[in-house]
């Protein structure tokens, strides 16, 4: 049985290994059983879909960026920057008939294997467009009422997607309750720096989770001035978990926020890590 599994995990790798040198450097997609997931380079997933079923939402990330449902479970707009394997352009697109919706995607290898991906084609209502997010965000006319930044490349966030003037610009992209979700991943340093740099653009009026069995962390960024009672939210992901079973109750219940919160408490709250809150317990490092 062993030795069975071993030449199976010897085979993928090697197929693997193949897929990535074919690649030379673009972007490539993999196939293992019934999954397909999407890459960069050697190192790391950034997309995966099960090709049985390929809207579903398999990556806890992905599950986790849709709680700006608490918030609006009826967006008229959804605007994304990032397009990846599209796993959330395909669920918004199947779960709101009535929402539009724009991707923004600035690398053309990427947009080349939307239909590997099962990505639906352009339509009235739905569209692609291969543009860089922040002078295509910088010139918007129109208010959109969801953001979904998850622009990621090789080695991370892209830096020019994480600054303080490019959040200050999607706030004024958004309507007048509109949220922006962030998709945010790394240490306690690379943390605390985007959710500076996003308290800066919206003040205290950010809630955030970790994904669920995830290191990345979801924050919700509110433009309007209306405040959201914790209870309420969690009440809330009840009811959407009946209608979407994303998890929304687990992500309700890690729910951090600046609201009512001073900067200096906010710094202290937003700069650690699940890990690394962790490691302080175990070597005795917290305070009762």
């Amino acid at each position: 049985m062993k030795h069975t599994l071993l030449k199976s995990f010897q085979k993928k790798a090697s197929a693997f290994e193949e897929a990535y040198l074919a690649s030379k450097g673009k972007p490539f997609f993999f196939d293992s059983d019934d999954m397909r997931t999407l890459h960069f380079d050697a190192r790391f997933i950034q997309s995966a879909m099960r090709l049985s079923d390929p809207d579903e939402l398999l990556l806890s990330y992905t599950r986790g960026m849709m709680i700006f449902l608490l918030f609006n479970p009826q967006p008229r707009s959804i605007l994304m920057i990032g397009l990846g394997g599209g796993s959330l352009a395909k669920y918004c697109h199947r779960m709101f008939p009535d929402t539009n919706i724009t991707v923004l995607e600035i690398d053309e290898d990427v947009i080349a294997l939307r239909e590997d991906f099962a990505v639906p084609p352009d339509s009235e209502r739905f569209v692609v467009l291969h543009t860089d997010a922040k002078d295509y965000i910088a010139t918007m006319e129109a208010k959109v009422d969801v953001i979904l930044h998850d622009g990621f490349d090789a080695n991370g966030l892209v830096p020019a997607l994480n600054t303080t003037a490019f959040y200050t610009t999607c706030r004024a992209a958004l309507s007048e309750n509109g949220i922006l979700v962030s998709n945010f991943w790394g240490d306690d340093e690379d943390l605390a720096s985007s959710m500076e740099r996003l308290w800066s653009a919206f003040d205290s009026r950010l809630w955030w989770s970790t994904a669920t069995a995830s290191l990345n962390r979801v924050v919700c960024a509110l433009h309007g001035n209306q405040d959201a009672a914790l209870s309420d939210l969690q009440k809330q992901a009840v009811v959407l978990d009946h209608l979407y079973k994303l998890g929304f109750e687990g992500l309700a219940e890690r729910f951090q926020t600046g609201q009512g919160k001073t900067k200096a408490e906010f710094n202290t709250m937003s700069g650690t890590t699940p890990l690394s809150a962790l490691m302080l317990v175990e070597n005795g490092d917290t305070k009762k």
